[in-house]
């Protein structure tokens, strides 16, 4: 990782965790200067780039916040960017499929995904996250990868496919706020929680529910606690998220920041976890008696709640439920795949999304995943 904190960054994306993240970054009083904001239009990436720096006027930082369109292809676009900004992180906020359409349409695309959960969207969600690592191996070596798209699976997914990245953002650093607002924790370093980005909604089975510590001691009533964070809308939950990322960002850069807190998916570990991160170095921060290897085991038992899993063969499964929906609604997917097979799939997604987009019907699902 760099050792230059004043190097800039490159944010991928203008909607709303993207547009957190650059508001946050304008009120951090760190040493960044530059920040890159790609989006798929001028006007939008203008305005979003105007909005962060307003608030930057406010704070009184130095950040400059600079437009950049990625046109309709935005894999297309980012080596030339990359190459002429060359900066220290690239923050990929972007991805084909919004979560938020299960929750706000009326469509059979919709219903399938209200059905199937979250997990049949990965193809998707890794797109353009793995054309951003091949951009940045291509154009701009000295770059990393930082992901807000479903981090707790994609990051490891694309490890698979020696496509690594840095770490995630989001999910587990957005319930850890929400657990310490409840709990009046100001210090993140006295909490760590292990919990999924299925854990933004609750488990059925409370056995399959996050994991919490405090002053190294395990959290009851954690259950109770997080029904109170799951309570907030989810726009609100991805501005909690979204500004949580930035201190995190900064040590990851700077070696004079340190953090103590939580990240999803740091180093391609599934699920999201307790870190440090000193000297820009990225570390987990588990709770004594909790070896990496259990906490990796404990996320695994849970990638289920989305419906799909990472096995330890390096296969990519479908739980069964929901494959039998991806089939029900026409998607000709195997159960099982390698993370390489990831584009294909996403092709054949787009394809099926664009036929379901364009019908409604009445009937209701007999089962919804959250």
């Amino acid at each position: 990782m760099t050792s230059d904190p004043t190097r800039p960054w490159t944010v991928l994306g203008t909607g709303a965790f993207a547009r957190g993240l650059l508001r946050a970054l304008a009120h951090h009083p760190g040493r960044l200067t530059t920040v890159h904001v790609v989006g798929r239009t001028p006007g939008r990436a203008r305005d979003v780039a105007a909005l962060a720096a307003g608030h930057a006027a406010l704070s009184g930082t130095r950040v400059a916040f600079v437009p950049h369109s990625a046109g309709p292809s935005p894999a297309d676009r980012l080596r030339p960017l990359l190459r002429a900004q060359r900066p220290a992180l690239l923050v990929v906020c972007a991805s084909p499929q919004s979560p938020g359409e299960a929750r706000t349409r009326d469509s059979d695309w919709a219903r399938l995904l209200r059905r199937a959960g979250f997990g049949a969207t990965l193809p998707l969600q890794a797109e353009l996250v793995r054309a951003s690592v091949l951009a940045c191996a291509d154009a701009s070596p000295g770059t990393q990868v930082v992901n807000a798209c479903f981090p707790d699976l994609v990051n490891p997914a694309l490890h698979g496919a020696d496509l690594p990245v840095l770490c995630g953002l989001g999910n587990v650093a957005t319930l850890a706020t929400g657990v310490r607002a409840q709990l009046g924790v100001r210090d993140d370093s006295r909490l760590a929680l292990l919990a999924h980005h299925a854990h933004l909604s609750a488990p059925e089975d409370p056995r399959a529910e996050a994991a919490g510590w405090l002053d190294g001691t395990p959290l009851t009533g954690l259950r109770d606690v997080l029904g109170e964070v799951r309570a907030m809308p989810r726009d609100f939950l991805n501005e909690l998220g979204a500004h949580s990322a930035v201190p995190a960002l900064h040590a990851l850069t700077d070696p004079s920041a340190s953090y103590a807190g939580h990240l999803p998916a740091p180093h391609g570990l599934p699920g999201g976890y307790p870190v440090r991160i000193e000297g820009t170095a990225l570390g987990l921060r588990l709770p004594p008696g909790l070896s990496p290897a259990e906490a990796v085991a404990f996320h695994r038992e849970r990638e289920h709640l989305d419906g799909i899993g990472l096995g330890e063969d390096g296969l990519l499964r479908f739980t069964p439920d929901t494959h039998a929906v991806l089939r029900a609604y026409g998607a000709d997917l195997p159960e099982a795949f390698h993370p390489t097979a990831l584009p294909d799939l996403s092709r054949h997604l787009l394809d099926l999304r664009e036929r379901l987009r364009r019908t409604s019907t009445s009937a209701a699902p007999e089962k919804e995943n959250p």
